[in-house]
């Protein structure tokens, strides 16, 4: 049987122990629900305190369900002025956390918050964007085919970005086996459980392992 396998059987069962939540203490977890609202800064969502309740702001927003992200134009307290898109960490709408992407990360018009689709200590969301890639092309004498000439054009290619998000710290990295090794060093089974994953495994169990480590070391709110 293959090592990774084994060791992901092994972790997967944990997410059925060690459950056990401090006295007065909330752990994050998958089916733990955020408060619907705005938040302004990474503590305020440690704590599960948003600055203002969704029912207290208007907004226009676009949700695309297939991609997990909202695409906002403006967000307005009812009761006040425009809110700087900067100045807004993350959102929940319906019971659905998302994080703010930099707008130069996305080169969209509009300000991309991407779901977080696994919530916990560690976290994960993903987003889309635009890279240029440059091509090379020549022109050919047609009687001959030989080049008379060359250059190169700009292509553009939507790729899809991975990451993790730290909930502690609010760090953010790029979703693969050697980040994921290094922030789950304090647990010694999950580096060696990643190591032994194959290619064709990795997009499949980085998330289970992810959900495991999570059980055993919860994100409390603060």
């Amino acid at each position: 049987m293959n090592k990774a396998i084994t060791y992901i059987g092994f972790l997967v069962i944990l997410l059925w122990s060690n459950t056990v939540v401090g006295q007065n203490r909330t752990a994050v977890k998958p089916s733990y629900v955020f408060k619907d609202g705005i938040y302004q800064s990474l503590e305020a969502f440690q704590s599960d305190q948003p600055q203002y309740s969704m029912v207290n702001v208007e907004f226009s927003a676009v949700v695309n369900e297939e991609k997990k992200v909202v695409q906002v134009e403006w967000i307005k307290p009812k009761d006040g002025d425009t809110l700087d898109m900067d100045s807004i960490w993350g959102l929940c709408w319906s019971g659905r956390p998302f994080i703010r992407i930099p707008s130069d990360s996305t080169r969209r018009k509009l300000v991309i918050f991407a779901e977080l689709t696994l919530v916990g200590n560690i976290s994960l969301f993903s987003y889309e964007t635009e890279v240029d890639r440059w091509v090379e092309i020549k022109a050919y004498f047609p009687q001959t085919n030989i080049p008379f000439r060359q250059g190169k054009i700009k292509n553009v290619d939507t790729v899809v970005r991975e990451k993790m998000l730290r909930l502690e710290t609010g760090e953010i990295a790029p979703l693969s086996k050697e980040n994921l090794s290094q922030w789950v060093k304090d647990r010694p089974e999950f580096p060696r459980a990643i190591a032994e994953l194959t290619p064709e495994k990795t997009a499949e169990f980085l998330p289970r392992l992810i959900k495991a480590y999570n059980e055993r070391n919860p994100f409390y709110l603060k």
